[in-house]
């Protein structure tokens, strides 16, 4: 993983810009979550990126599971997407006051 990140940044320092593949996020990723790269699917990837740019994150999934990766320097890492929590229709209290004095 370090020698591909090292790859990106000569490649960038050459030409300006450094053109990443979904196959090399898929690298990427799979150290961080502990997924082969190859059942990894890659979304919201930028394909280049210029000379100094911060990489933008990018989401892998794998298994079911999603997740939100991002790198900064040599450093790669990926945390699993929050699912999100469906509000209760009601509380207990007001379930009761709704139904009335029994």
């Amino acid at each position: 993983m370090r020698s591909l990140i090292c790859a990106l940044v000569v490649l960038s320092t050459v030409t300006g810009c450094a053109t990443v593949s979904k196959k090399q996020y898929a690298d990427l990723s799979a150290g961080a979550i502990g997924c082969p790269a190859e059942e990894l699917v890659i979304t919201g990837e930028k394909s280049s990126y210029g000379l100094g740019e911060m990489v933008a994150p990018w989401n892998a999934e794998c298994r079911g599971h999603r997740f939100i990766c991002s790198a900064a320097g040599q450093t790669v890492s990926c945390k699993e997407e929050l699912k999100a929590v469906e509000a209760p229709s009601a509380t207990p209290a007001a379930a009761q006051a709704e139904e009335g004095p029994q």
